[in-house]
């Protein structure tokens, strides 16, 4: 993916998440080879040599190293049927915690239209820690409704979405609930009714749009519309992992410039 704007900033970065897909792809993410100039000067018996330090790679470099060597295995357009590994795009990504037995872990919300009409809910479960500190991720935030799902999809997390042994015991029955966490999890009635001003909903500390996000998926199920009736139309979801969100800065929203009339809390 490659660089939009003038500039701009990480607003999720997953270290690990990235070093384990480099290593999985056999790419290099070492420090750069120290170089080394050699020059011969005219009636000087001895050539001059200077060397420059070796330095880390940029993120934005092992960001645009990563998104090359995945290639095509990393979906936009989901047109395709699932599974899908990996999937990007751009637009408006929301962060929130994720209320749950364990703590600091946040979940990150993207709607995604296919190019074919396809409604798609992405739901990325990652750690408090790899969201940058402009973000917010420790500021006081409004409560709200939590899922008694909460624990099952954290253990179904753990396997990377591979045992279910919850009552959600069906693929499209657990990737419901992690939806409803992602984008529904501290909605109370106030927040339904003001759905322009996703700060009223509980848990969420900001957003970004505009966006590029970089995901490993674990779950792609598209649901039988004969057996779901849901707030908000969906034909598809995904469930998985950030690996990076890349934000302009302009694109940044932190809710608690907006929560000034609204009652809050610390969250731990």
């Amino acid at each position: 993916m490659g660089e939009r704007g003038d500039f701009t900033r990480y607003s999720y970065w997953s270290e690990r998440r990235v070093t384990s897909i480099a290593k999985d792809g056999g790419l290099d993410l070492n420090p750069r080879w120290r170089s080394k100039i050699s020059l011969a000067i005219p009636f000087v018996s001895s050539n001059v040599e200077f060397e420059r330090e070796s330095r880390a790679l940029f993120r934005n470099e092992i960001a645009d190293r990563i998104g090359r060597a995945v290639g095509d295995l990393a979906v936009e357009d989901f047109v395709t049927p699932p599974m899908v590994r990996f999937a990007k795009g751009i637009g408006r990504v929301e962060f929130s915690h994720f209320v749950g037995y364990e703590s600091r872990r946040v979940v990150l919300g993207v709607y995604v239209v296919a190019s074919d009409g396809t409604r798609v809910a992405v739901c990325l479960f990652g750690s408090r820690d790899n969201v940058s500190g402009f973000m917010g991720p420790e500021d006081p935030v409004a409560e709200g409704w939590s899922s008694s799902a909460a624990p099952s999809i954290s253990k179904w997390l753990i396997s990377r979405c591979a045992e279910n042994k919850s009552q959600w015991d069906d693929p499209q029955s657990i990737s419901v609930e992690a939806m409803k966490i992602a984008f529904n999890q501290g909605s109370t009635f106030e927040s339904r009714q003001s759905l322009d001003q996703p700060w009223m909903r509980g848990y969420t500390f900001g957003d970004v749009s505009d966006s590029e996000w970089f995901a490993e998926i674990y779950s792609d199920v598209v649901l039988d519309p004969n057996r779901w009736s849901l707030r908000e139309p969906v034909d598809r979801i995904l469930v998985g992992a950030p690996v990076w969100v890349r934000t302009p800065r302009a694109a940044v929203r932190r809710y608690i410039d907006y929560r000034r009339d609204v009652n809050v809390r610390h969250y731990g």
